[in-house]
């Protein structure tokens, strides 16, 4: 959406918003007896009260709908014309006020001028639960009306039945008006009450309607099948298998033959890597994924993205923050001799000698192997003070593992202490593993064991480099950075008793791996701490109680370093 465009959606939303204000005001104010005598004699009292009485109520709805206009929600822009064409009508028969009538006219017809700007849609379900609420509080307001008349009554100085108590509250919330007159502070009152409710109930249910749309995820088969194609054409990435986890949701390209896997968290799409496909119809699929979010009234962010897709992102007037960098071993130069892998070699060496060795297991895996690798697990996210995570990272599941080659470090007894587990390279030349985990009581030195078999094995397979995964908020600028990216190197440098980053980092150092920068994308600089507490709510599995999780479990660490 191009600035001028938006710029003018915000002053139509502002001046639709004033156009309210204003008829409520000139209802309430303004009376031209000549003009309402004429009407007089072609309309009955009633049809001209209740045009007055109308015309107050569009003037509520329209400063209602204003938000949604703002927000170029295409219900609100039909509704509001509608409304301002009713409003046009209803000012002419409760008096000929042709003055307010074109009052009403202006903002239409500049509203009719921008249709193509209101593209955002509202939720369906939402606005179902809309009317619902409507009719339920409506209902519940009645009641409130139908015995406060019935107890009240001696108030008005009249006697109300259960039937005249009924016509009063109708006459009261359609009709605006009340034919006894209040005798006590108490009755007027209870009046204020009754009409302050109705507006209420109005704004809130009006509100539901023009909700962005909520994210339900379904994924059909086919859908799941056309990924797994475009991933063995095209799937590059190190993050590529994660796309089939069932935590995604899929956008695909205009031609069909890319794809974006991402999941919604409140009103933030985070897609995880750059898009998989064609490298020509990138900057495609990112443009679409855009304005597929702006329709939803979502805010789109890409979460470990590449350095080489960058241009492409920022063409899109999108911010760009690096967020760490991915270890990768060249496995045609790796080699444990030499000073540097020191360190290593001798860490594999002590492992050796006490009888530990590493199991490669293929697909399909026996249950006795799966429950020894859920205990492996358990016991590990126990020590961690933690538990399982989503989206940028797998979970333990029996099918998943079940279906997965799996490296497994056993003791001298052949019981098992820790594993990984491997998964499709699909056309990338760099193996990834996935899981990876150890019993805490397992001896040092195992850890390198495993990860020096599996560098071997993948250079068997013909790979010609080995990930270790993200490190992050590692490699972050100095100085010259911009301030998100100062504000996480601080993080780094002075927090690391949160996550561990420097140990974690420095543990991937000891294999000499080349680093390659990842980068959040993410749309506007006030938007970065919602889309990062949206990322955070990702990894902990979408919810509000996986993200207090996480918020004792650095708790937890920050009273043990104290």
């Amino acid at each position: 959406m191009k600035p001028l465009e938006r710029v003018l959606v915000y002053l139509v939303a502002l001046l639709v918003a004033a156009t309210g204000v204003y008829n409520v005001l000139y209802s309430w104010l303004c009376h031209h007896a000549v003009r309402y005598l004429i009407v007089r004699e072609f309309l009955p009292v009633g049809v001209i009260y209740f045009s007055w009485l109308l015309s107050v109520f569009a003037g509520l709805a329209l400063l209602s709908l204003a938000w949604g206009l703002a927000k170029r929600k295409r219900r609100a822009w039909l509704l509001a014309c509608v409304i301002l064409g009713v409003s046009a009508l209803l000012h002419l028969l409760k008096g000929l006020d042709y003055d307010a009538a074109l009052v009403n006219l202006l903002p239409l017809a500049i509203l009719w001028s921008l249709r193509g700007s209101y593209t955002v849609a509202s939720d369906p379900a939402t606005m179902r639960q809309g009317l619902l609420a409507l009719i339920v509080l409506g209902l519940l307001l009645y009641l409130y009306g139908f015995f406060g008349f019935y107890l009240l009554d001696r108030h008005f100085g009249a006697h109300f039945d259960w039937r005249a108590s009924a016509r009063e509250t109708a006459r009261v919330l359609f009709l605006g008006s009340s034919s006894p007159v209040p005798r006590t502070y108490r009755a007027q009152w209870f009046l204020d009450s009754l009409w302050i409710g109705e507006i209420l109930v109005l704004l809130y249910g009006t509100r539901l309607v023009f909700r962005p749309v909520l994210y339900r995820h379904r994924v059909r088969p086919e859908e799941v099948r056309r990924v797994e194609e475009i991933l063995n054409n095209w799937g590059t990435s190190t993050l590529a298998f994660l796309l089939l986890l069932p935590d995604k949701a899929y956008f695909f390209g205009p031609g069909g033959r890319n794809v974006i896997g991402y999941t919604v968290q409140g009103n933030v799409a985070v897609a995880l890597g750059d898009p998989v496909g064609p490298p020509e119809e990138q900057g495609e699929i990112i443009a679409a994924f855009n304005s597929f979010c702006r329709q939803h009234d979502w805010h789109p962010a890409f979460f470990q993205v590449t350095e080489a897709w960058l241009p492409l992102y920022h063409r899109e007037g999108m911010e760009s923050l690096k967020i760490g960098e991915e270890a990768v071993i060249e496995l045609k130069s790796f080699t444990l001799e030499g000073k540097e892998m020191k360190g290593v070699r001798h860490a594999v060496r002590r492992a050796e000698r006490l009888g530990y060795r590493v199991k490669f297991y293929q697909p399909p895996l026996e249950e006795r192997l799966l429950h020894r690798l859920k205990e492996i697990s358990d016991a590990w996210l126990r020590s961690k003070q933690g538990s399982e995570k989503r989206f940028a990272l797998s979970w333990f599941d029996y099918q998943y593992l079940r279906n997965s080659p799996v490296a497994v470090v056993v003791d001298p007894e052949g019981r098992e202490v820790a594993f990984a587990n491997l998964v499709p390279t699909y056309r990338s030349r760099v193996g990834t593993i996935d899981l990876m985990r150890r019993l805490p009581s397992a001896p040092s030195g195992v850890m390198e064991l495993l990860l020096v078999a599996l560098a071997e094995y993948f250079r068997q397979q013909g790979l010609e480099g080995f990930s270790l995964g993200l490190a992050p908020l590692a490699g972050l600028g100095g100085f010259k950075a911009p301030l998100p990216e100062k504000t996480a190197r601080l993080i780094y440098e002075h927090f690391n008793f949160f996550y561990g980053f420097k140990g974690l980092r420095q543990f991937k150092a000891k294999f000499r791996p080349r680093w390659e920068p990842r980068y959040l994308i993410y749309p506007a600089p006030w938007l970065l701490p919602k889309v990062a507490l949206a990322i955070v709510r990702a990894n902990a599995g979408g919810s509000l109680w996986g993200y207090w999780r996480a918020v004792r479990q650095i708790r937890r660490r920050v009273e043990a370093k104290e």
